[in-house]
Formats: structure tokens, C-alpha cells, sequence
């Protein structure tokens, strides 16, 4: 091997060009037996520990370096220089460089003179090439003005500086290079040569102008004159840079000069612990021991357990804790929940195996007690594994960033940066980002794409193995061919970066002593440079911030029932309360905490949970996994009686919980320790390696498993068969510790729902007020459980539901489309200081028309805010609403002015305080009204288009989509045929191959919504009845959807009212009261009869007395088509009663 390598190199994580993924990297420098790389990314080294751990791995000796743009004067375009590390000194200088660029605000992100002379110790600066300060841009400069900054740079970077020149091919490259010869020898300054690599072979080209065009937005043709990149920027070898440049030996001379002088080693691995701000006067370890023994102590003094059981425990924690170092972690992680706690943002029972530890609930970072659910410690912390034990910690979502803020100013600005994430090609966005800038048609690429399987993380490969339609395609089609080629080459490159949800780091001095920092432009924000798995790599910690909704919802309800029950605490809640079951059994779950999806509903109703433990397994049972495999019917047949048989008596200890399954990790764990003499920290390192599936590690285990085993006197034929069992569930197994955490949410959110419904929906729809879908299904709920949610009201409704009473809630103002928060509380503000509003035109005189502007007054006046306090209808209220604004915009710069109009006077000036007009009559929305407000509102409130068809619908005997709904959930059928009636309040298209689509509409039936999808010959079929707020019968197959958990079918027929009467309608029946009856009357009706002879349903006409109906004869059989106007005309003449459809 030699010495000889590439110095400038762009990886893919340049992000704007480069197509060199680091593993082929590795992989390429072996292959042609190259023994140092070199990376040089632009304005970053976001790849520097991933390329570091690699080349390490592999032999190879990796130089850290990049590509920073040179400041000379601001307003010009900027000249690049390569900076390439000589040790960890010279890494932690081009961390500063590159932070301060990132952080400056600069208008121009580079590095100026300045900067460079406080930070150039041990890095050695590369010219920059074609882009650097002799390259392309020299030749609009004048050679005195080159010839400064060379040496502005050589007098900087002393005996670290060289000019550099790469041979690619580019347009007007001789002159430049020329010049750049003549200044190395003028200036006597070193000359090295490079490539500028962007790609690993020539053939690589196409990828990466793809690459460029995909972030630039552009089309591959447009591009065909570029003069930016050239072919010749591949990875070339030490025979073919002697060759390029046998008239510069030196150039290639000057490549092992630089490697043998960059000697960078990140140092040896250890943990960074932050410093924990400790308010004793004791060391972190004392006061950490202190502090759990106090918390057990107080634990233990309010509950009668075995004492000795839980401090042996404790003590065994502690140890293994302060042995690997994790005191002041743990302190840490106490200090900022005990803060949260104490400042007003609920926090979380728990998440992930850290619930498993009794130290954690004993400071208060989980509330869930491990001794009382057999969670194991060692799942969280093992004692023969040393790792960074690793908190996920629950957070309100509303409130979570007063925590990041309060960590801010606990350890410093300059400590704490939230933690970035690449975004990168995935097989499907490759595929339509090709084909787009090819320029394919979008439905020839979009039928490409749709052949990927939607499965997370699946590679083009995978997918051409899985889909033969897709292999078939990419064999005989040479369009195909070239998308899925080019596709593959790109795929899975970083595409960008944003912020990680939930992560940040604590240093325990500044961030850039470790790393740099990058600016997130769009967001003006910064972010570290490294990644979460990189930042564990160097030792920092890591620690998940994250929001949760369910905790957001649990306070504001909890907030609600202390107004009237001060003394309600939902953490002291009995876990075994027969009315929040029967609620589970009931399925009645909708808002609660993973357990709302419609499959779990139906397990829901299967089960019949009757027990903490049920919960427990549900919400570990329902994932792809188990569901895969019948453990979720196995775990139902079982608990329902179906007979349990243990292969050996041990086992029924560990696996009674579950039904005599394994289910649990910690169950793995248990028998590995119970049966095979395993330590727990051993069990969990079988727990790992079985996950792993990696044969040879597993058959060692088998060995030893077996072995223990024989210790305890298991035959092996019963100790094998266990093994494997424990083997297959292994890759299903869930962690428990986590499964009791959100069990325990699961189970308190469905307590308030049993006990408070009221409050709970109010703060669950509050909750959700910009997602229109949840808000119809909580809605939904509501209607199911007897709540009453009223109209949006001017005068009552806040910017959040609120409840006014047992089961009523007021429509929040927040939740209205059109409508924002700052309009909202503003209306308020107003409101609670003049009092209420009296008229629309009394509200445009005193609310700002610029925050509430005439869009969100027209969105008030549909959702029915104004209906109380006006007696005019919605259209009406529209119609003039441009005269009150024009008049409360007059009044207002009146009343900004000191005028008074000519027309008031004191006599006529009412107060508003607590004064309303007369009472008002309601006016009923028209069926356009309802459409306008099921538009704002996304739910018909107020009324449903069916309500008026509600005798006759009752008639076709249909069933309701709750009905149906409750059918499949309780699983007598999961799929079956039926007609459904109902209203459309919205659709989209979805295309599913080559010119295919398919139409989903979403259909309301008052009960419930379901989506209905038409394809392609049905749509064009019925597309001319289907619009939306007008009853339609649909039939067809109904089922749950499985991406989504919604109630769906698959249209065949679709019919309007009118066509179902005829088809359906078995007479219809015109009953006249004998008080009422004339012959005028009967001769009126005739008429109208006549007018609607056309169809084929019978009319029978009949007169009533007091006692008895009987028929009036008309002297021959009368047919006629119903409409919506016949049966008005008759009602006209005889009266709402005196008309009935009759279908049975």
C-alpha cells in the first residue's frame, strides 16, 4: 500500500453534489488497496465519525478535513479553501471555524482572515482548486490582487499551505493552472494535486447530475451545458494522477507529504458527563445514594410492603450505577423532571425499559413501582454490557419546550443544541425525483413508484425481488431500466437536514470542544453537526425531550375536574375499577391512549379485559409482529379458557400474566435465569443476540441454555423445545417496562372518560382543534355517549371546549376552519371586558377588523356563532355582513378620533354589559347553510341533511355505519356486502398505476363516516350523482381498512334518493283524516298525483277516522315517481302526517 489518496473528496453528505457513500468508500479503498482517505465535505463534517470508525475498523488511516469558503470581501462571490486536520488539536480548531461560520448570521456563510488566524494551529490549507482562490475566479482578478491572498493565506497557515490544481477537463482549466503555477513559483509555495472528487467511477456521472438536478429543481436537459462538474471527477489512481501530472512530480510527492503529516485520533472513548448543578455540599455520588434512600424511605412509610425486598433491590441498583459511573445522570435526568413537576408540565409515568428500574421511580423520573410488575433492571442497565443508560422521557406537548428552556439555563447556551437528522432518499422518492428530472410523465413515474411496496426502509432491490410485476417491468423496458438504475445509484444519500423531535445534548463544556455546530437556515436555528448516534459515539450524552398529546389532554381534564373536585389526583386512581372495563368492553374507547384504533376496538370487544395485566399485553400484543403470528387469538382463546400447557412447572410462574405465551423480553430474560442458571445480565445479552438472529452466537447460547438447564434436572428434549420457543418469540418479544408505562396512560385516560367524560372531551377536542379528523371522531364519540356538543356561540364559546354542565360542551372558537387563536382570544378579550354582544353589528363595531378580519367573520356566521343573538339566517347575515364591517370601520376611526356619530345620542345607547336583545326564534339552517357549516366545522352540528329522511330511512331497515362498524368490531363478520346510505363530505383521488386511479370519497351518515373508494369504470359510472351533502345509497363490500384502521368499502352501485324509491319503495301512502277530507282536497291531490305519474310505485290512498283507516277507491291502480316535491305538495294539502313511503 502506499501513501498516495484523493485530498479533496465531497461525500454525499456535501448534500448539494458528491454521491460517495462512506461504506463504498471504505469498501473501493480496499478493494484498490489504498491506505488513507481523505473526506472534504462543504462546510461540514457531518460524516467525520461514521468515516473515522470505518477506516479505523478497516486499517485504512482517515483524514478528517473540508471545504470552507474564504471571506476576502463581503459582497463578492466566495473562493474555497480545503482545510485537512493534522491532529485533534487542528479537529477542534476546524470545529471553531466551522461554528462560528454557522452562528455568525453573516450574509455569507465563510471564513474570514481573522478567523483563520486565531484557529489555524494544526490544520493544513489546500488552495481550493477550480472553486479555491487561484481557480476559476482568479482569472477576473488582477494577478497583485491573487498574489495577496496567497500569501495572506501562506503567512497564516506557515509551512501548512498549498496551492492546489486539479486536471479535469473543465472549461478554460489551462489558464487558471498556468497562473497557478506561476504564483507556487513566485510565492514559493508548494503545489499538491487533487481531483476534486465528487464520485468513485466515471460511470457515476449521470448519478450525480441527477443529484445536483434534484436539488436544484431543474431537468437533466437543462443542464447539458453546465461547465461545473466534469466526468473526469472520479476517484482516480495513483498510475493515472503520475500520468496527469508527470510534468508536476512534485504535486504527487506533495500527497504523501500532507498524509504522512495529518495524524488525527479522536481520543480514547469515555463518557462526557454533563456537570450536575448539585446543591449539597456532598459529592454527586453521596448525595445520589442520599437521595434514593430518602425517596424509598418515604415510598415505603405510605405503603405497606416487604421492606427488605426493596431495599436489597435499591442497594443492588445504586451499586451497579455508581460501579459504571451514572450518578450524575441519573441527577441529572431527576433535576429537570422534579422541575417540570414543580413548575406546572406533566410528566410521563415512563418510557422504554427505564421504567424497569427502582432507582428511577424513587427519584421520581417514572412513576411506575418495578417490584410491583416483575420489571427487571438489567433490561435497562446491565451490569455486563457497559452503555449509556438511556431516558425517553413524556412531556406535555404544549409545554415541553419550557423544559429544553429550563436546561438551557441550567447548564449555559453554549452546552446544550438540539441534535440534527438527515433526511434521505428512500426507494419511492428516488424514484419519482429521477423520473422528474428525466422528465417522464408523472403518471409513467408515479406507476413506477406505486410498484414499490410500502414497507419503512425498503430498498429498490428488495422491492424488485418482491414484485414480479416490477422485475418484469425493469427487465423488458428500457425507460423503466434507466429510472430504477440511476434511482438505485442515489438512493438512500442525504437529502438534507433537519432537527431531531425530540433529542438534545449536555455538554460539560462547550459543544464545539466536541463537535460543530450547523445553522439550519430556514428555521434559523442551530443544531449540532453530528448525529444522536454519533454524538453517543464521542461519549456525549443524549437525552429525548419528547411532547406527548395524551399528557396535554390528562391536565387540561384533570384542570377541568378540580373545579369542582378539588381534591382529584388521576395518579391515585384504583387500577381495577369495574367501570372503566366495562367501558373497554364496551369498546368505547375513542380519545383513549392506544387503544382507539377500530382493531383494537375489536380485540377490545374479544377479549373482554377485565384486569391492569390485560392492558398490559394489549398494547404490547397490537404491532405488526404478534398480529402476524395469532398470538393476539392465541392470548384472547387462552384467557377465555382454551387449555395451557406449560413445558415445565417453572414456566407457568413466569408466563401465567400472558396466558402462557411469551410476550414479554423480560420474560425471555426470566427463563434464561430461571431454568438455564443465567445471570440477568447474561439474560439480557441472550435477550440481544436473539434479536440479532446471528447463528453462530445463537448455537453457543443453545449450548449453554441446555446445559444450565441439565443443572436443574430439565430433560434436554424439553429444554431444546423451550429454547426455540424462546427463540422465535424473541424477534416479537416487547419490552415490558415500557408496556406498563403507557398501559398505565391508557388505563388513566380511560378512567376520566368513565368518570368525566364531559371534562375529558372537552380537553381531548381542545387538544386536536387543527386536526379535522379527530375532532369528527371525538365528535362522534360524544354523540355515542350522550354528550351534548353545542353550536359555536358568540357570546359563550371560548377559544377551547369548554364544559357547561353535565355532559355539555361549548363549541370551542379555536376549532372553527377560518377562525385562528389570536382571533379567537381576542373575541374573548373583548367580550370579557364591554360584556356580550348584541347584535353582528354590534360585534363589528368593537372587535379589531384587522384581527378579525371579514374571512374569519364569515366563518363565525356559517359555524352558527351569530344564531343566538341575531333573527336573521345565516345567507342573510352574509349578504349584508359588508355593510356592519363598513359601519363598525366607520364607527371605529370615529371613536379613534373623538367624533360621535350624528345619529347617536345618549337616549339610544345601551350598554352592553350582560345584555342581550329579546329572545330571538331560532331560524333552522337551510341545507346550503349546513353545507357551509360542516365546512368551518367539518361536522354537520347544528343538523344532518338525513334528519328530514329519518322515518322513511328508518323504513329500508339499513343499518347505520355504526352498525356496521360495531358488527365487523365485534367480529361476527370482519367483511361482508351491504347498502349504506349516507351523505359525501369530501374526496380525493389516488392513483394506483399507469393511468389508474382510484376515487375515496368520505361519507357521513349522522352515526359515523366511512371512506368509500370508486375505481376507474365505477366512477365514470356514477360520477354525475355523486356530489357531496346530497343522500346517497351506496352498496358494496364493507371492511376495516388495514393501513389506516377506518371503516371502508368498496363501491359497486350507487343510487340517488329518487332511484332507490323506485327501486325499493313498495307503495306509497297517502292517509287523509276524516276531518280534513273533501272533494276538492282528493281532487287536488289527483293533480298532483298526475303530475308524477311517470314512475312505478303504487299509491295508496286512504281516509281516517277516529276508529278506523280505510281505503278511498280511485277506481284503477295509481303509479307515480317519488320526489321530494311530490311528497311537499301533498303535505301542503293534507298535512305533515298524511305521507308515508313504505319499502317492507
Amino acid at each position: 500500500m502506499s501513501n498516495f489518496t484523493q485530498l479533496h473528496l465531497h461525500s454525499s453528505y456535501s448534500l448539494n453534489t458528491g454521491t460517495v457513500k462512506i461504506d463504498d468508500l471504505i469498501h473501493f479503498a480496499k478493494k484498490n488497496k489504498i491506505s488513507c482517505l481523505a473526506v472534504t465535505d462543504y462546510i461540514n463534517i457531518f460524516s467525520a465519525v461514521k468515516f473515522y470508525q470505518k477506516c479505523i475498523k478497516s486499517s485504512i488511516k482517515p483524514i478528517i478535513g473540508c471545504e470552507v469558503p474564504l471571506i476576502i470581501n463581503e459582497g463578492h462571490k466566495l473562493d474555497n479553501i480545503i482545510l485537512l486536520c493534522q491532529n485533534i488539536d487542528g479537529y477542534y480548531n476546524l470545529n471553531k471555524i466551522l461554528s462560528y461560520i454557522h452562528t455568525s448570521r453573516s450574509s455569507h456563510l465563510g471564513a474570514s482572515y481573522k478567523l483563520l488566524e486565531k484557529y489555524n494551529s494544526n490544520l493544513i490549507c489546500l488552495s481550493g482548486g477550480r472553486n479555491g482562490v487561484c481557480g476559476i475566479s482568479s482569472l477576473n482578478k488582477s494577478a497583485t490582487e491573487v498574489k495577496s491572498t496567497l500569501k495572506k493565506l501562506s503567512n497564516i497557515f506557515i509551512d501548512r499551505f498549498y496551492i492546489e490544481i486539479d486536471r479535469t477537463e473543465r472549461q478554460d482549466e489551462n489558464y487558471y493552472h498556468n497562473n497557478s503555477l506561476s504564483f507556487a513559483s513566485d510565492l514559493n509555495i508548494p503545489i499538491v494535486a487533487t481531483n476534486d472528487v465528487l464520485f468513485l467511477s466515471d460511470t457515476d456521472y449521470e448519478a450525480n447530475e441527477v443529484k445536483v438536478a434534484i436539488n436544484q429543481k431543474t431537468k437533466l436537459d437543462e443542464r447539458a451545458n453546465q461547465v461545473e462538474y466534469s466526468p473526469n471527477q472520479y476517484f482516480k489512481s495513483h498510475k493515472e494522477m503520475l500520468s496527469l501530472f508527470s510534468d508536476i512530480p512534485s504535486s504527487i510527492e506533495n500527497i504523501d507529504e500532507i498524509v504522512k503529516r495529518c495524524n488525527f485520533k479522536f481520543p480514547d472513548f469515555k463518557y462526557h458527563l454533563p456537570k450536575f448543578p448539585n446543591p449539597s455540599e456532598k459529592d454527586d455520588v453521596t448525595y445520589f445514594k442520599d437521595c434514593c434512600e430518602d425517596g424509598l424511605q418515604k415510598y415505603l412509610n405510605e405503603n405497606s410492603f416487604d421492606r427488605k425486598k426493596y431495599k436489597d433491590r435499591l442497594n443492588v441498583e445504586i451499586n451497579v450505577i455508581q460501579r459504571m459511573g451514572f450518578a450524575s445522570y441519573f441527577l441529572i435526568v431527576q433535576e429537570f423532571i422534579l422541575w417540570a413537576k414543580n413548575n406546572d408540565v406533566p410528566v410521563g409515568p415512563g418510557r422504554g425499559s427505564g421504567a424497569g428500574s427502582l432507582v428511577a421511580f424513587v427519584l421520581g423520573i417514572t412513576n411506575i413501582d418495578p417490584i410491583k410488575y416483575n420489571l427487571l433492571f438489567e433490561r435497562f442497565l446491565n451490569p455486563e454490557r457497559i452503555s449509556m443508560p438511556d431516558f425517553d422521557i413524556d412531556f406535555c406537548m404544549n409545554k415541553r419546550q419550557k423544559v429544553i428552556d429550563h436546561i438551557i439555563s441550567t447548564y449555559g447556551q453554549d452546552k446544550v443544541s438540539q441534535i440534527i437528522t438527515y433526511s434521505t432518499l428512500s426507494a419511492r422518492q428516488v424514484i419519482r425525483d429521477v423520473g422528474r428530472v428525466l422528465d417522464y410523465s408523472y403518471g409513467f413515474v408515479d406507476y413506477i413508484a406505486k410498484m414499490i411496496p410500502f414497507s419503512l426502509g425498503i430498498k429498490i432491490d428488495e422491492a424488485l425481488k418482491i414484485n414480479k410485476e416490477l422485475s418484469r417491468e425493469y427487465k423488458t423496458k428500457d425507460d423503466v431500466k434507466t429510472i430504477i438504475d440511476l434511482a438505485k445509484k442515489i438512493e438512500g444519500l442525504p437529502r438534507g437536514v433537519g432537527t431531531h423531535a425530540a433529542g438534545i445534548v449536555i455538554s460539560p463544556s462547550d459543544i464545539t470542544d466536541f463537535m460543530p455546530i450547523y445553522s439550519l437556515e430556514d428555521k434559523n436555528e442551530l443544531i449540532t453537526q453530528f448525529d444522536k448516534d454519533d454524538i453517543e459515539s464521542i461519549g456525549l450524552v443524549k437525552f429525548d425531550i419528547l411532547g406527548l398529546t395524551t399528557l396535554t389532554i390528562m391536565d387540561e381534564a384533570t384542570k377541568l375536574i378540580s373545579k369542582a373536585n378539588k381534591n382529584f389526583n388521576i395518579d391515585n386512581i384504583p387500577l381495577d375499577d369495574k367501570k372503566v372495563f366495562e367501558l373497554l368492553k364496551n369498546k368505547m374507547t375513542t380519545g383513549i391512549f392506544q387503544l382507539e384504533s377500530l382493531g383494537m376496538k375489536k380485540y377490545m370487544a374479544q377479549l373482554q379485559p377485565d384486569r391492569f395485566d390485560d392492558i398490559v399485553a394489549l398494547v404490547a400484543l397490537y404491532r405488526p409482529g404478534p398480529l402476524g403470528t395469532n398470538m393476539v387469538d392465541d392470548f384472547i382463546a387462552n384467557k377465555h379458557g382454551a387449555e395451557i400447557r406449560y413445558e415445565h412447572p417453572l414456566l407457568e410462574n413466569i408466563l401465567s400474566e400472558t396466558n402462557g405465551l411469551i410476550l414479554y423480553q423480560e420474560q425471555v430474560m426470566e427463563i434464561a435465569r430461571s431454568l438455564g442458571n443465567y445471570t440477568l445480565g447474561d439474560a439480557d445479552l441472550l435477550r440481544r443476540a436473539m434479536g440479532k438472529k446471528k447463528q453462530e452466537e445463537m448455537e453457543n447460547e443453545r449450548s449453554r441454555f441446555i446445559s444450565g438447564c441439565r443443572e436443574n434436572n430439565i430433560n434436554e428434549s424439553v429444554s431444546k423445545s423451550i429454547f426455540d420457543k424462546m427463540e422465535k418469540f424473541a424477534g416479537y418479544g416487547f419490552n415490558k417496562s415500557h408496556s406498563v408505562a403507557y398501559a398505565m396512560l391508557s388505563y388513566q385516560t380511560a378512567y376520566l372518560k368513565a368518570y368525566f367524560p364531559t371534562e375529558f372531551f372537552a380537553a381531548a377536542l381542545s387538544s386536536d382543534m387543527d386536526n379535522t379528523n379527530k375532532i369528527i371522531n371525538l365528535l362522534t364519540a360524544c354523540n355515542q355517549m350522550r354528550i351534548k356538543v353545542d353550536l359555536p356561540n358568540i357570546n359563550h364559546s371560548d377559544h377551547k371546549f369548554l364544559p357547561i354542565g353535565e355532559r355539555r360542551i361549548n363549541y370551542g372558537l379555536g376549532a372553527i376552519k377560518g377562525v385562528g387563536e389570536s382571533a379567537a382570544l381576542h373575541i374573548n378579550e373583548i367580550r370579557k371586558k364591554d360584556g356580550i354582544f348584541t347584535s353582528l353589528n354590534d360585534f363589528c363595531t368593537r372587535v379589531s377588523l384587522n384581527t378579525v378580519n371579514s374571512g374569519t367573520i364569515e366563518a363565525l356566521i356559517y359555524s352558527g356563532c351569530f344564531d343566538e343573538i341575531t333573527n336573521k339566517s345565516r345567507s342573510y347575515n352574509i349578504k349584508n355582513l359588508q355593510k356592519y364591517i363598513s359601519y363598525g370601520h366607520k364607527k371605529q376611526i370615529d371613536q379613534a378620533s373623538g367624533q360621535s356619530e350624528l345619529f347617536s345620542s345618549a337616549a339610544t345607547t345601551v350598554s352592553n354589559k350582560n345584555k342581550t336583545n329579546d329572545k330571538i326564534s331560532k331560524i333552522l339552517p337551510s341545507l346550503n347553510e349546513l353545507t357551509k357549516e360542516r365546512k368551518v366545522l367539518g361536522y354537520y352540528l347544528s343538523s344532518h341533511p338525513m334528519i328530514s329522511y329519518k322515518n322513511e330511512l328508518s323504513e329500508m331497515n339499513l343499518k347505520s355505519l355504526l352498525e356496521i362498524n360495531n358488527i365487523i368490531i365485534n367480529n361476527s363478520k370482519n367483511k361482508f356486502n351491504s347498502t349504506i346510505s349516507g351523505v359525501i363530505i369530501d374526496s380525493r383521488s389516488q392513483r394506483i398505476g399507469k393511468n389508474k386511479f382510484i376515487t375515496i370519497y368520505k361519507v357521513d351518515d349522522g352515526s359515523q363516516q366511512i371512506n368509500i373508494s370508486f375505481f376507474e369504470d365505477k366512477y365514470i359510472k356514477y360520477k354525475n350523482i355523486l356530489k357531496e351533502d346530497i343522500i346517497l345509497f351506496f352498496y358494496g363490500e364493507v371492511f376495516i381498512d388495514e393501513y389506516d384502521s377506518q371503516l371502508s368499502m368498496k363501491a359497486e352501485k350507487v343510487y340517488s334518493l329518487d332511484d332507490a324509491r323506485e327501486k325499493y319503495s313498495k307503495f306509497l301512502s297517502i292517509i287523509l283524516s276524516s276531518d280534513k277530507i273533501s272533494k276538492e282536497k282528493v281532487l287536488d291531490i289527483k293533480n298532483i298525483i298526475d303530475k308524477h305519474d311517470s314512475g312505478k310505485t303504487k299509491v295508496m290512498l286512504s281516509y281516517k277516522t277516529r276508529d278506523v283507516i280505510a281505503p278511498i277507491n280511485s277506481g284503477k291502480d295509481i303509479y307515480v315517481k317519488i320526489t321530494d316535491n311530490l311528497i311537499s305538495d301533498i303535505k301542503s294539502i293534507a298535512g305533515d302526517d298524511s305521507v308515508a313511503i313504505k319499502y317492507q
